[in-house]
């Protein structure tokens, strides 16, 4: 969107800095993400509280209403149609686009990071119980191959990150080809991460090819959810823990040092205090590397809101942190596997005469000197810091 209104002559800014015009882009996958939604319209209030405001994403495709009542906000538009928004803004017009059935091709975004995001696949078919994503973003339809290897060769990005709504499902002509996608992105010679992936896609056939691709970053983020298997089927997961525990040993015998993360939702509907004790033993058996812990948020119109044993907040809460706790540990156990290995880092950003990136394998470190963003160098880890990984250049 920004890339269209600098074209149309527009001066854009990605902080929450003075402007005449502001673009909020929504989230609805949580209670407390349209509240942060609606939390930024009254900090640009503060701002400038004459400024005109644009609302669109997931959280204006579910309500329209919640964003209405602001005198500010000239357009509503919803997850869709953000490839108008030169004329919505010109037009103030306040409509929600109809969902696509094809995946809607936009101009290619102006890189303005080192590493740069690039959309594969948009929707889903999954529907799980908890999720609403699939009523607003629709059914999964996936981006054309040629498309998307234009946009990475025209980013001139050190590393892309390939990114979706449920990128698993990423298919050329109606059949599954993210394998193929992957081989087709390592040509281009640029660095490359998969942001997230069911674990039905990773089979050895799809690890081997990993294995051969240089230019792979050995981040794999695995959304797990629960590991109880009655969890797993009332949130209409189509996996069994032995699944996923099977698919992590693979990746840990192909990568070694491969960085593996997870998000899991505690207190879903119904969740006894067994089930919670199953989920947390198994985990508790997993080399997590990283996990994102979240309390089930009901969502209106998903099967899981119309579900009866609803959890309290306090148990929920409590089961939050224990697993938190956990996590903190695995994610200690996983920096003192690295130190004293080496690893490649692409310097993002210096601060007090430090340079600072991540890994291939998602570690977050500090080089004492400053050494030019945008590159890769190769690094060996020598300590644990505070907030990153102490290394120093090989």
């Amino acid at each position: 969107m920004a890339t269209q209104l600098e074209r149309a002559n527009f001066s854009t800014c990605m902080d929450l800095q003075k402007a005449d015009i502001y673009i909020v882009n929504t989230c609805a996958v949580t209670n407390i993400a349209e509240r942060k939604s609606r939390q930024t319209i009254a900090k640009i209030n503060k701002i400038n509280e004459k400024a005109k405001i644009v609302i669109c994403g997931c959280a204006s495709q579910r309500e329209v209403k919640q964003f209405c009542d602001y005198p500010n906000v000239i357009a509503v538009i919803g997850s869709h149609g953000k490839e108008n928004i030169v004329d919505i803004i010109n037009e103030c017009k306040k409509e929600i686009f109809e969902i696509p059935c094809q995946y809607a091709n936009m101009q290619f975004a102006k890189n303005i990071r080192v590493r740069q995001f690039i959309k594969i696949q948009d929707g889903c078919n999954n529907f799980c119980t908890y999720c609403i994503i699939p009523y607003l973003r629709g059914r999964s339809r996936s981006r054309d191959l040629n498309d998307i290897l234009t946009e990475i060769k025209q980013s001139k990005a050190s590393e892309i990150v390939l990114t979706g709504i449920d990128m698993s499902d990423y298919r050329i002509d109606n059949k599954l080809a993210l394998t193929e996608l992957v081989k087709q992105v390592d040509k281009l010679n640029v660095r490359f991460r998969i942001s997230s992936l069911e674990v039905n896609v990773v089979t050895d056939e799809f690890l081997d090819t990993l294995i051969k691709c240089k230019n792979f970053c050995p981040h794999f983020h695995l959304s797990l959810q629960s590991a109880c298997d009655e969890t797993l089927k009332r949130m209409n997961r189509k996996y069994k823990f032995d699944k996923f525990k099977h698919v992590v040993s693979q990746i840990k015998n192909k990568f070694p040092f491969a960085c593996i993360s997870t998000d899991i939702i505690v207190g879903f509907v119904q969740e006894s205090d067994v089930e919670f004790q199953t989920t947390y033993d198994n985990i508790e058996s997993l080399p997590f590397s990283y996990m994102h812990i979240f309390p089930y948020s009901e969502r209106q119109g998903t099967a899981a809101s119309k579900m009866s044993g609803k959890v309290s907040k306090d148990v929920a809460q409590n089961r939050v942190k224990k697993l938190t706790a956990l996590a903190e540990h695995k994610t200690r156990a996983f920096l003192r596997e690295n130190i004293n290995t080496e690893h490649t880092v692409l310097v993002e950003a210096h601060k007090d005469k430090k340079s600072y990136g991540y890994t291939e394998n998602y570690i977050y470190v500090e080089i004492n000197d400053i050494i030019e963003i945008g590159k890769v160098y190769k690094v060996k880890i020598k300590d644990i810091n505070q907030k990153s990984m102490l290394a120093e250049i090989i």
